[in-house]
């Protein structure tokens, strides 16, 4: 995807936070990630020329549809990771959960999906949805 790591954050963070694809309120962003709400307005620019967000008015946000997928995959991945070290590694859930969002933004698309087959070594149709 060639996305940044803060983009990463910012992406996963504005999924979650959006449930079923509601809008987010970028207090709300900037809360969840710790940063400074001029932290957030930059990234939502970034975010937008992508085509992954658009602003809307009051601060608020909402994913595109190919905002959607994009997080989507990355939340895939992201539970995946965490599942693997929860599980394989035996890692604290919380820590696990941490770490997984470090290792989806620090680690090559390559380690990703060889962990993500040990996870699901037998679910070929998951495997091509996020390796995509």
């Amino acid at each position: 995807m060639g996305m940044s790591a803060a983009a990463t954050r910012y992406l996963l963070t504005i999924y979650q936070l959006s449930g079923e694809g509601a809008p987010v309120r970028s207090v709300d962003i900037s809360r969840a990630l710790g940063v400074s709400p001029a932290s957030v307005v930059h990234m939502m620019g970034v975010l937008s020329q992508e085509g992954l967000v658009s602003k809307r008015h009051y601060g608020r946000v909402q994913l595109t549809g190919e905002g959607i997928w994009a997080a989507n995959q990355l939340y895939t991945k992201c539970m995946l990771l965490e599942s693997f070290l929860a599980e394989e590694l035996e890692v604290d859930e919380r820590v696990a959960r941490r770490d997984a969002i470090a290792c989806l933004c620090s680690l090559s698309e390559e380690s990703i999906e060889r962990i993500v087959r040990r996870v699901l070594p037998d679910n070929t149709v998951i495997l091509r949805a996020v390796g995509e």
